[in-house]
């Protein structure tokens, strides 16, 4: 397929650390003859040569000896136990004991990357120490894969050591991640990242003695904003190796310094092959009128055509639009919708021509040229969307004018600025009939833009008699209506997903048994979840089965099944919290953020520890945020300190200083007035069943999954969409009969 984007039970441990939290002394103290050190035994530990029986001291039990015991073992949890053990000790002696573990050569521990991960969070209060700081600063390199680099934990363990080094301000510390930048690669990133996150007191610590900085290190600074750095950009400008020049020009630039323009123009007047793009960079940052010539002449170069296309985004001008158009045969297949994209954001008549043209000469590209002209302002491109829908071509053209009144339609909802004729020609559509594309594009239009209520254009719907394609389109239109609407749709879900046993194709004994796959309009109505998180009258056993099966529809099954957690189905919930799919362990995460049952919040701390997606730990802090057990304080403090995901730690501090938490859940109301348009094109023409009415599962720039199903013609308009990038994935296409074809 091709796509075209539109727009693009710990419980016990945490009683346990508390404990030794306060237990901490490096001094033996003598326990009361009462305590006969349960967690030694339990732990596996011996009680201290000498100790007499029922009178172990309180540090044998629970202090540095236990927890290093711990790291030798060959289980590992225990070493995991060991490890935080000796974290929440704290002491130098604690310290020494976790460092020592970690060193010896073949230890366990330092083959696996959890006990590493653990270990750098446990010693990160402690970064200022010499022997602690080189530790961290093995964990940032990239250079021993042997350790691990390779584990999906890597990236995370990677950030985790960066930011514990970069919060202390130690200069020594701060040296450490300055190396990185300039070394480059993936512990470059991780540093350069956890420098923006803690940027040091004074630049002096970050630069240290250097006379002349090197090319990663000036690019840095440009990057990192301080606009105290310009002071040691400018004398790079003069002398020195080119390179070093350009990336100080480069950074000048992005710091606003307008002395970069100079020798940006001075290098214009006199072209070398190597500086076309940092000097058309430069002049775009600085906003020079010599900007878009630039561009233009690396849109027309071969080498720099993709630079150029990345500035023509970055900054649009009408004086562009030429050379994009002549550029679009000469970029890769890819980039081409991209090129389209950024004639529209040019704007003006010159784009609206060249938009029509594409639209008549060039059918891969009329998609992406009707989106450009559906979300370019102006009278020329509202004009030239009505001419799609209203025009003399338009009678004869039925592909032509579905695509006009679509695009009539996201300009309603983008711009506010829908041609007048759009509702004439959407009520005239939705009386085609039942079925065809031609209504579902009136269905569609006429429930987004507030014409028609879904539920009224639905009408009565069976799971064995329903016009499917009026339901896809409507419950996709519901979206742009906000959480009253998606409710409506509620008792249209809860009949059509009761079962599949009258889908057509459907097993009955699969349904009797409440396992049946969910037709393809209970895959569209089920967006009523989005406005009911906690399933409404779909029945737990159904919600897990919808949950478990993988389709569209999981993950908001799978959030509404965590909020009715139980002792019955919390070894589901548990193995869906630990499943495959990211999206989906991120819904469990938010609907144990309302789950009843208190010791949920331990199922959410478990998860957070090791999830190496950025995506599911924001949905764990979500989760954690509208908790109200002690337990939660201990993750969104390390969350809030040392997640390497910006996004993380922004929720994390959030949820920590008492902001209400229902702003930190992803809005259910039509907030957004983004829409995602995807044509679904299948690579072999006979296969083009295979793209008609196809269900898919977007997912949103915050996180939330929609489930919906393409028009009959293969057409996927998404409204209510949050600025950002999303994410759309096709259910498996099914064979013919099965209820999701």
């Amino acid at each position: 397929m091709r796509f075209l984007p539109g727009t693009p039970r710990a419980l016990g441990l945490a009683a346990a650390l508390a404990v030794t939290a306060m237990a901490g002394s490096a001094a033996p103290q003598p326990a009361a003859r009462t305590a006969r050190a349960p967690q030694a035994a339990e732990e596996g530990g011996k009680a201290p040569a000498g100790a007499e029986a029922g009178a172990t001291p309180l540090r044998g039990s629970l202090g540095v000896p236990v927890g290093e015991r711990l790291l030798s073992s060959s289980d590992p949890a225990a070493r995991l136990r060991g490890i935080e053990r000796l974290g929440a000790i704290g002491t130098e002696e604690a310290v020494s004991a976790l460092l020592a573990a970690l060193e010896q050569h073949g230890a366990p521990g330092a083959r696996d990357p959890r006990a590493r991960l653990a270990a750098v969070r446990a010693l990160a209060p402690h970064a200022q120490r010499d022997s602690v700081r080189q530790l961290l600063a093995r964990e940032l390199s990239e250079s021993a894969p042997a350790r691990g680099a390779a584990s999906p934990l890597g990236e995370v363990l990677r950030g985790t050591a960066a930011l514990a080094l970069a919060r202390t301000g130690e200069r020594r510390a701060l040296g450490v991640l300055v190396n990185a930048i300039v070394q480059g690669g993936a512990a470059g990133e991780a540093a350069a990242r956890a420098l923006k996150a803690h940027p040091p007191a004074s630049l002096q610590l970050l630069l240290g003695s250097r006379k002349r900085l090197e090319p990663a290190l000036a690019s840095f600074l440009g990057d990192l904003g301080d606009l105290r750095a310009i002071a040691a950009l400018r004398p790079m400008l003069e002398g020195g190796d080119r390179a070093a020049q350009v990336a100080a020009a480069r950074a000048l630039a992005r710091l606003g310094d307008e002395a970069a323009l100079a020798k940006a123009r001075a290098w214009l007047r006199k072209p070398e092959p190597g500086l076309f793009e940092p000097t058309a960079e430069i002049l775009v940052y600085l906003g020079a009128p010599e900007a878009p010539d630039a561009v233009a002449a690396l849109l027309g170069s071969e080498l720099g055509r993709m630079e150029g296309l990345r500035l023509a985004e970055l900054a649009p001008a009408e004086r562009l639009v030429p050379a994009l158009a002549r550029s679009l045969p000469l970029l890769p297949d890819d980039a081409r919708p991209r090129a389209v994209a950024a004639i529209g954001r040019a704007g003006g008549a010159e784009a609206a021509r060249q938009l029509r043209r594409l639209l008549s000469e060039r059918p891969e590209l009329a998609t992406a040229a009707a989106f450009a002209l559906a979300t370019m302002p102006g009278a020329e491109a509202r004009a030239a969307v009505a001419e799609l829908f209203d025009g003399a071509r338009a009678a004869k053209d039925a592909d032509l004018r579905r695509l006009g009144l679509r695009a009539g339609v996201v300009r309603g909802l983008a711009l506010r600025d829908a041609p007048e004729a759009l509702e004439k020609r959407l009520l005239a559509a939705l009386a085609a009939p039942k079925g065809s594309s031609d209504r579902a594009v009136g269905v569609f239009g006429a429930v987004a833009l507030g014409l028609r209520d879904a539920v009224d254009v639905v009408g009565a719907c069976s799971p064995s008699s329903c016009d499917r394609a009026a339901v896809h389109a409507a419950a996709r239109g519901a979206l742009a209506r906000g959480e009253r609407a998606l409710a409506a749709l509620a008792p249209l879900f809860a009949a059509l997903a009761a079962s599949g046993a009258a889908a057509p194709g459907g097993d009955a004994s699969a349904a009797q048994s409440g396992d049946a796959a969910p037709d393809a309009a209970a895959i569209s109505a089920g967006v009523a979840l989005l406005a009911e998180p906690g399933g409404g009258a779909i029945a737990t056993s159904r919600l897990a089965a919808l949950a478990e099966a993988g389709g569209p529809l999981s993950p908001l099954a799978a959030r509404a099944l965590a909020a009715r957690d139980d002792e019955v189905v919390r070894g589901r919930i548990e193995r869906l919290l630990e499943g495959s799919d990211p999206v989906v362990r991120a819904h469990v995460a938010l609907g144990l953020g309302s789950d009843p049952m208190p010791d949920s919040v331990s199922l959410l701390a478990r998860a957070y520890r090791f999830e190496d997606d950025p995506a599911v730990r924001r949905a764990i802090v979500r989760g954690l945020s509208r908790r109200t057990e002690v337990q939660r304080g201990r993750v969104l403090v390390a969350a809030r300190d040392l997640d390497p995901d910006e996004g993380v730690r922004a929720l994390a501090r959030a949820a920590l200083s008492g902001v209400d938490v229902r702003a930190l859940d992803p809005p259910r109301s039509a907030l957004a007035t983004g829409v995602v348009w995807v044509a679904i094109v299948p690579n072999d023409r006979s296969a083009s069943m295979s793209a008609s009415s196809r269900p898919a599962r977007l997912v949103r720039p915050d996180g939330l999954a929609v489930p919906v199903v393409a028009d009959p013609d293969g057409v996927l308009l998404v409204p209510a969409v949050p600025p950002g990038a999303s994410a759309v994935l096709l259910a498996p296409a099914a064979p013919p009969g099965d209820p999701g074809s």
